[in-house]
């Protein structure tokens, strides 16, 4: 037995003790489950058709050939019988929460009696005169799919048992010969020749285990590459979340100083130390608007590493009216628009569009999308706020007649810190991390988020989330 077992055992990937292939998940387990119970109803209603097809006065009479109806009738019966219990344990395990060790039970039970029902198909069919035994082969291969390699290995054994049963039997004399072209033929091969028939015996067993070597030594190496890359991608996680957290607390070190120096300056600038010269107040004036862009970004650095760390399952969410979010938002980003004599028009729904989210970061998301709209529009321009339902959706769209993006840099607008040439030119005092914001934003409420622009003419942001009843 262990002849068979590959030299490298790294590419077992399991134990003798573990039942179920420990690289599959529970999820999975139940999708292949589910498609292992649909292939055998169709396999039960294949098997119920060839008896009614074989049962018709025609192929009674047919000279030379002879298949007894009843075979393919009981192993149809037994398929959908068997299948409706399968079905309905599989539920209940759905239900009941199911571990990978119970489904991979189920499925090694479904895979024997599968192998009991295709021997008796096989024995009904003639045996070595007709090529059912090739469906034992698939079995096998889902065997090396289902299970470890040492149980697809026994499993495969247990398939070779089932398929040379009915040869051995009838060599044996325990059961009658059946034959579909010549029964004395086949008579005389089974109980005269015991080479031939040992010969057969061993070429389908030598068939089935090349079948399984092949077939687990591939799966054994493509589930050690899965192994490999979810262990790479757990840690490039954890070395995002080390550094996001790096992050935050660097910014929060920083935040404190940051707000001192900002109060110092203020003091200066309002003349609480004395009066300046006027060079020097220019100077003091330029020191605080640096220290505002940077106390901005530290803020919205913090806010951003934070959501980088909440997954949508915990998100707080709430019903909310995503119309009355907006509304408020469009009258605070009116405020900044109306020196630049920028206008913005709502243009909402008549009535309340409640969704699950989060009420403040959805006042976030607009908030960030609104002044940008504004900042980079035209003076006396205007930005076009709407927000629309369909069938169990809601859209906010926000468009601006402004400076456009190029096109080269639409899939690089959501990255933190990313700023065009034209944005940094025309408002130079960004930090370059609202749209980020928006995107962690939309992402932690399963939403949509998109973007089409032309240079020079405007951009429209599109954002949906689904509604809520």
């Amino acid at each position: 037995m262990t002849a068979w077992l590959p030299k490298d055992r790294n590419k077992w990937l399991d134990c003798t003790s573990d039942l179920c292939n420990d690289s599959l998940h529970t999820e999975k387990l139940l999708e292949r489950g589910a498609w292992f119970i649909q292939t055998r109803w169709k396999a039960a209603g294949i098997c119920l058709a060839g008896a009614l097809w074989l049962h018709l006065p025609p192929l009674q009479h047919t000279p030379g050939f002879a298949i007894d109806f009843r075979y393919l009738l009981i192993v149809g019966l037994l398929l959908v019988a068997s299948n409706l219990i399968y079905a309905h344990l599989a539920r209940r395990m759905a239900d009941q929460g199911p571990t990978s060790k119970k489904l991979c039970r189920l499925l090694g039970i479904q895979v024997l009696t599968d192998f009991m029902n295709l021997s008796i198909l096989t024995y009904g069919l003639g045996g070595v005169e007709t090529p059912i035994l090739i469906l034992f082969l698939p079995h096998i291969i889902l065997s090396t799919l289902f299970f470890s390699r040492v149980h697809s290995f026994i499993m495969t054994w247990v398939g070779i048992f089932f398929a040379t049963l009915p040869i051995v039997l009838e060599y044996l004399g325990v059961v009658s010969t059946v034959s579909v072209f010549d029964s004395a033929h086949k008579i005389t091969i089974i109980s005269s020749n015991p080479t031939i028939t040992t010969s057969y015996l061993l070429g389908i067993a030598a068939g089935m285990l090349v079948c399984w070597y092949l077939v687990s030594d591939i799966t054994a190496i493509l589930l050690l590459r899965e192994r490999q890359l979810e262990q790479a991608l757990d840690q490039l996680n954890l070395l995002d979340r080390e550094k996001s957290q790096v992050t935050i607390r660097a910014t929060h070190e920083l935040k404190a100083p940051f707000a001192a120096i900002k109060s110092y300056v203020y003091t200066l600038r309002d003349g609480y130390c004395g009066p300046l010269p006027e060079k020097a107040q220019q100077v003091v004036q330029r020191i605080g608007d640096r220290c505002d862009l940077l106390m901005a970004k530290i803020t919205d650095i913090i806010h951003l590493s934070n959501l980088r760390t909440m997954t949508p399952s915990h998100t707080r969410l709430t019903q909310v009216d995503l119309n009355a979010i907006v509304a408020r938002e469009v009258e605070d980003a009116q405020l900044i628009g109306t020196p630049r004599g920028i206008a913005i028009h709502y243009q909402s729904e008549p009535f309340a569009c409640p969704i699950m989210a989060s009420k403040e970061l959805l006042a976030t998301m607009s908030s960030n999308l609104l002044r940008n709209a504004v900042n980079y529009s035209h003076d006396g321009g205007m930005v076009e706020v709407s927000l629309e339902t369909t069938p169990g959706m809601v859209t906010l769209q926000i468009e601006d007649h402004g400076i456009g993006i190029p096109e080269e840099h639409l899939e690089r607008i959501f990255e933190e810190h990313f700023r065009s040439n034209n944005a940094v030119h025309f408002n130079p005092n960004s930090t370059g991390m609202g749209l980020a914001l928006v995107r962690e934003i939309v992402r932690l409420h399963d939403g949509a988020l998109s973007v089409t622009s032309q240079l020079g003419q405007g951009s429209i942001f599109t954002v949906t989330f689904a509604q809520s009843h």
